[in-house]
């Protein structure tokens, strides 16, 4: 992983704010990126079903909230 250093003017006792701000958009950019982003109609015709996106879908749900 690769290190950047960013150098920013800020106005006297702003110091540890900005710190804290900046670090929050990398936290949630960080997080962002690891969501997995495929839906079951983005992969669906990939795998030989019978049933359509909304069984498959309707069967996860299912399984998953009771």
């Amino acid at each position: 992983m690769g290190e950047i250093e960013v150098r920013v003017v800020v106005p006297d006792g702003m110091e540890e704010i900005f710190e804290r701000e900046l670090s929050a958009i990398l936290e949630a950019l960080w997080k962002a990126k690891k969501k997995p982003r495929v839906k079951v109609d983005d992969v669906f015709g990939m795998m030989p079903s019978k049933k359509s996106a909304k069984e498959l879908r309707m069967e996860f749900y299912e399984e998953v909230f009771g």
